[in-house]
């Protein structure tokens, strides 16, 4: 194979690369929005989720804070 054979099957190759490389981002791009938007929805209940845990260990610490202090008092 000459240098210009071997130039030329490279750049083939490389952009034969570049061209998956494209498609496969432009489906990534056109895909990711209706990912994200979807996700919405989960992470507000995942949120909600977390605020009545969060309520829930408050509650569990003031009881215990209440029982210590009636344990002391005795």
């Amino acid at each position: 194979m000459s240098e210009g054979s071997m130039a030329a099957a490279f750049m083939g190759a490389f952009g034969l690369f570049i061209i998956f490389v494209s498609i496969v981002l432009l489906v990534v791009w056109t895909i990711l929005p209706f990912y994200i938007f979807g996700m919405k929805g989960i992470m507000k209940e995942i949120l909600e989720e977390q605020k009545r845990t969060n309520e829930f260990l408050k509650d569990m610490l003031y009881r215990k804070i209440a029982a210590d202090t009636v344990k002391s008092q005795e």
